[in-house]
């Protein structure tokens, strides 16, 4: 059996990894009364159950109180089986002890679980936004002397997107934003763009964890000129302004 805790010679190992390696796993809920939810690993022992002092709480009754747990190894993530009843699955198959692979659909009750280890294992996904659709209904303002757009390029694919901006956009990791960011690098709610009345773009950090960058300095808040480069996270952003 794993133990929930390192030895001593684990723990001075693992301060010396790389902190994405510590903390770039997590789990997605595919389904049950939390599908949506995105869980960070980050602890060496993450117990899932329906007691309420379980890590990952699932109000499911179909779960056992401590179902299973989640633990951090030399060899990678592993899931545990604590309740012995056979009925932690991994890919459909019931597991007692069973290293975890990027993909890997774990199953417990009627709650299903999709583990990643780490954000680069997903498809590589451009912020989507979700700008427009905010607006719709509402009666519209005096057009602006200003239309600024943000040009996000794909690495991958080499094409570009572009996004417009509206007034009081927000960008960050949380899908309630206006353009949602899938990186572990990113706050919640990292920043916002607010447009003044002269028809001028300003970018303000909401006292993100990481910083918001332009032009390759860290701001508080920035007035967006034609060609800046905005940097939040991994994720670069240059910035076209042209006349309405």
């Amino acid at each position: 059996m794993y133990p929930c805790k390192l030895t001593s010679k684990q723990r001075i190992e693992r301060s010396y990894m790389p902190q994405e390696q510590v903390s770039g796993a997590y789990l997605v809920i595919q389904k049950g009364s939390l599908v949506g939810k995105r869980i960070e690993l980050w602890k060496e022992c993450t117990t899932i159950g329906r007691s309420r002092d379980s890590d990952i709480f699932l109000e499911d009754i179909t779960v056992h109180r401590k179902q299973a747990s989640v633990v951090y190894t030399d060899n990678g993530y592993i899931l545990r089986d604590d309740h012995g009843s056979g009925d932690s699955f991994i890919n459909g198959e019931a597991i007692t002890l069973q290293l975890l692979k990027s993909g890997d659909e774990l199953c417990f009750g009627n709650t299903q679980i999709t583990f990643f280890a780490n954000e680069g294992t997903r498809p590589f996904q451009l912020p989507s936004s979700r700008g427009r659709e905010l607006h719709i209904g509402k009666t519209p303002e005096l057009s602006p002397t200003t239309i600024a757009h943000l040009l996000i390029h794909n690495p991958l694919t080499g094409s570009t997107q572009s996004i417009e901006l509206l007034p009081g956009m927000t960008i960050g990791r949380s899908r309630e934003c206006s353009i949602f960011l899938e990186d572990l690098t990113v706050s919640r709610h990292h920043a916002t763009i607010h447009e003044h009345s002269s028809g001028q773009y300003e970018i303000v950090d909401n006292h993100s964890a990481t910083g918001t960058f332009v032009n390759g300095k860290s701001v508080e808040q920035s007035i967006l000129e034609e060609g800046d480069t905005v940097q939040i996270g991994n994720n670069t952003f240059t910035c076209h302004l042209s006349q309405a």
